[in-house]
């Protein structure tokens, strides 16, 4: 294949894969954003080697609000300005030519420091230069820039001997047993006024030498490594962003016991280390924002040339400018999908108004790493979709420490993981984010299935993964604790405290086919179900002597509503599959490359597609229905108490898994998470709220949020309107921003209405439609301003929602503010029902995996395993 062909190809395959819940059925919609950079100021200069400029701290002097002798916790110094006092010769730390020595007499002779929180009762020690106090022999300032472990410095009481648990850690995935040691370990909350500083790189403690000079040395209960924290004034700003909002977060509950709140039930926070680094910026970083969101260049490369994914998503060849905190010429943007979007103080703004429960999905994409770390060229980059979330995982605790220790101590921050419905409804009436973890990757639990010759004979129902002409598998329903174990992964998942499952993502796996909503995930499946020919996908070099085996999805004809007897419509227009034009030409807009559809059927039973991507012009349903496996792994997810989200299910399947979950002794529920994917019923839309389950979309343009809230109030009206009103269920409508997902967000709503414009600032539960809520009236309004990022300089810019749409994921206030403009008084309350819906359909699942357990296990309908039709 000539290079331009190869390269063709690979382009095509990023553009299929990219994170698949970018599809024609996403509301967020496509429109670019119009105006928007808001209110830009110039940085301080161009060149990255320029000395940061630091405003003049005012002089050193005692903060006349606070005991200095006072007894504190660890944790209570949390971005306070503290002067250090030498116990060994009762003088205070000063900075000197050398480092640091205790010689001054004063406080107002002391250095000031600026005691930035890094982990629970760790912390960076910014000095009035700007710089941070580094473990050494003398200790010794770095500038932020270049901090290392060795700038930081965990903070104990001398005489302190609890023994604290290891905290997970960024990007690194923690064990069943470190999970339950870490969120089990009750801490004493001891007080002090003697404090000892331990380096995190080696344990080594500050010290006072017998000169008076700082230095580290073997920790001992010594006085020379005694230090009282005096409260004083006079400490450099520390660069942070902002959450711009006034006002405290409501707490408690309803009258009637209910909590109030949002729920996202899909959301990608962990996502900043998936698909080969092709994503950009954490979430949060123990050495700040200017690490988190500084310039992308470092995995993007000059001006985006490097962002591989980005310029195929998006067909701009131009790149993008790469200069992050703190002007941020580009990124982030609703539509710049390879950049952090949920900073921690956005989150925070979020919580402010009103989000109550985020699913984060721990995800990752195999194939497209694959090719982003070949390209990028770091062949060692772990592509593993289960060590990925694995650890995501440890990303999602280590940001809990984090936001904790901002707050002040264990448990004290907004963000607070949960592992049952129980713990989650405490945290939620304490007025904080109940944060779930679940999972979305396609090959989920390593069960890739391998199409190994198209000559084979067993449908999807049949499959026994045996391998040779059949299909095989990567993973195995044996219960002996091997790796690619069924149980044992979901053990896996289970001990780091997922508890939300998308089972099928994209491709075809070994469990079933995926909902089909794209016509270029037809070359991924192709590619991921055994390879294209050459290993030109992937580009490894030990992959280029490959022989292919990889099929196309193989069809049927979709159900059209006024067509297909007994068939009454899809939810939200998101009709099941694809058009077979689009399937041929691998497109996913609007244009029919190829409208003839004469072909003739080549895939398994006669059905068209496999190894031909030939496909009639009507939409076409991926025949790979439910298999033995799949039934397994559904029942086994049942019996642990998952709760199963079927978006990305193909259509028929999500009528198998409603049929297993109806044959239960309690009825178990399905929820939708993001705008269904592959297409949902009208019928399946009825007995999932019929079962205790949800359907939330994607949240795109207010306009459009609020006819999906209409039309599914629609479908449950006909579920439960026969019902008394006190007998029937609470109706609440949630949504999956899936931000981070490589999905775009709320875009701008272009023309407006008078008097619908967003003005800032702008309050929250107070005012307007609010008024006419019984459930807020006892609420304190929020007020949020502009959203917008300053140095301590000044220096930053603005997003205005109007603009920009939903540039930042601080700006789900916005949106919300939005729909209190378009909407009526009951969309308000419906959205601030989707948490406490979500609570109820969680302990509905506990309740139905329990009944499971005492009735010994899960009951198998009959002919829940099916073959989908032929043509």
């Amino acid at each position: 294949m000539m290079q331009q062909q190869i390269l063709a190809v690979c382009m095509a395959l990023v553009l299929a894969l990219l994170a698949a819940c970018n599809g024609g059925q996403q509301t967020a919609a496509s429109t670019p954003a119009t105006g928007g950079a808001g209110d830009e100021l110039p940085a301080a200069g161009d060149d990255d080697d320029d000395p940061v400029v630091v405003p003049d701290p005012d002089p050193v002097t005692p903060d006349p609000t606070e005991d200095p002798l006072a007894p504190r916790t660890r944790y209570s110094m949390a971005n306070g300005c503290f002067a250090l006092l030498a116990n060994a010769n009762d003088r205070y730390v000063a900075s000197g030519s050398a480092g640091y020595v205790a010689d001054a007499n004063a406080v107002t002779g002391a250095e000031a420091f600026y005691f930035k929180a890094s982990s629970l009762g760790e912390y960076l020690l910014y000095n009035r230069s700007a710089q941070l106090a580094s473990a050494g022999q003398p200790v010794s300032n770095v500038a932020l820039s270049s901090g290392d472990e060795t700038a930081l410095w965990s903070v104990k009481g001398l005489s302190d001997t609890t023994a604290y648990p290891a905290a997970p850690q960024f990007h690194l995935e923690p064990t069943a047993e470190q999970v339950q040691a870490y969120r089990s370990f009750i801490d004493p909350l001891s007080e002090h006024t003697e404090f000892q500083f331990l380096s995190s790189a080696d344990g080594t403690a500050l010290t006072v030498d017998g000169d008076g000079a700082l230095t580290s040395a073997a920790a001992s209960q010594s006085a020379a490594q005694s230090f009282t924290l005096i409260p004083v004034n006079g400490c450099a700003a520390f660069s942070e962003a902002q959450s711009n909002e006034t006002g405290e977060s409501f707490k408690g509950t309803t009258a009637d016991g209910r909590v109030l709140g949002m729920a996202d039930v899909h959301v990608h926070i962990s996502a900043t280390e998936f698909l080969g680094k092709a994503e950009w910026g954490n979430p949060f970083h123990k050495f700040g924002v200017t690490h988190a969101l500084a310039d992308c260049d470092e995995y993007h490369g000059e001006m985006g040339s490097q962002d591989f994914v980005s310029t195929a998503f998006s067909g701009d060849t131009d790149g993008h400018d790469t200069t992050g905190w703190p002007t941020f010429p580009e990124w982030p943007g609703r539509d710049m999908l390879t950049h952090e979007a949920i900073y921690w103080r956005w989150l925070e703004r979020a919580w402010k108004s009103g989000l109550r429960v985020v699913v984060n999905d721990l995800v990752d994409n195999e194939t497209l790493c694959e090719l982003q770390r070949n390209n990028s060229g770091d062949p060692s980059l772990d592509c593993n979709p289960m060590n990925s979330v694995g650890r995501q995982a440890g990303t999602m605790y280590a940001m809990q420490d984090y936001i904790d220790a901002q707050y002040g101590g264990p448990g004290q921050g907004f963000y607070q993981i949960v592992h049952d419905s129980s713990e989650a409804r405490s945290i939620i009436e304490d007025g904080k984010i109940a944060v779930v973890l679940g999972i979305e990757i396609s090959n989920f639990l390593g069960c890739q299935v391998l199409y190994n010759s198209p000559a084979r004979q067993l449908e999807p129902f049949e499959e026994d993964g045996s391998g040779g002409n059949e299909a095989s598998y990567a993973c195995s329903m044996e219960e002996t604790g091997a790796d690619n174990e069924i149980l044992t992964q979901l053990n896996r998942l289970w001990g780091l405290g997922v508890r939300q499952i998308i089972s099928i993502h994209e491709f075809d796996n070994a469990f079933g086919g995926n909902g089909i909503f794209n016509g270029f995930l037809n070359l991924g499946n192709k590619e991921n179900s055994g390879g294209i020919p050459g290993g030109l996908l992937t580009l490894s070099p030990a992959a280029l002597g490959e022989v292919p085996s990889g099929e196309f999805w193989t069809t049927y004809d979709c159900p059209v509503e006024n067509e297909t007897p007994g068939f009454d419509g899809y939810l939200w227009g998101n009709s099941g599959g694809h058009s077979g034009a689009k399937l041929r030409s691998f497109d996913q807009n609007d244009n029919d490359a190829d409208p003839s559809g004469n072909c003739q059927p080549m895939g398994q039973g006669g059905r068209y597609g496999g190894p031909s991507n030939c496909y009639p012009n009507a939409n076409q349903c991926n025949a790979r229905w439910m298999t033995p496996i799949g039934l397994y792994m559904y029942s086994k997810l049942m019996e642990m108490g998952f709760i199963i989200d079927f978006d990305h299910m193909e259509l028929a399947i999500k009528d198998q898994l409603l049929d297993l979950s109806e044959a239960q002794p309690i009825n178990y529920p399905t929820v939708s998470t993001h705008g269904t994917f592959g297409g949902t019923s009208n019928d399946q839309a009825r007995r999932v709220l019929r079962n205790g389950g949800f359907l939330y979309p994607s949240i795109g343009r207010s306009t459009s949020f609020i006819n999906e809230m209409n039309e599914t109030k629609g479908i449950y009206d006909q579920v439960f309107g026969a019902l008394p009103e006190a007998e029937r269920p609470l109706f609440g409508f949630g949504f999956g921003t899936d931000t981070n997902g490589l999905s775009g967000q709320s875009p701008p709503r272009g023309t407006i209405d008078a008097g619908k414009e967003v003005v800032y600032p702008f309050r929250l539960f107070q005012g307007g439609n609010w008024e006419s809520l019984d459930d807020f009236a006892s609420i304190d309004p929020v007020e949020f301003a502009q959203p917008e990022v300053r140095d301590p300089n000044g220096v930053g810019r603005t997003w205005h929602q109007d603009l920009d749409g939903n540039a930042h994921y601080g700006m789900l206030s916005d949106v919300v503010h939005e729909i209190r403009l378009e909407g009526q008084p009951q969309h308000l309350q419906h959205m601030f029902n989707s948490a406490e819906v979500f609570l109820r359909t969680w302990k509905t699942t506990e309740d139905a995996a329990a009944a499971i357990d005492d009735a010994g296990g899960v009951v198998l309908p009959a002919g829940v395993l099916r073959a989908a039709p032929t043509p």
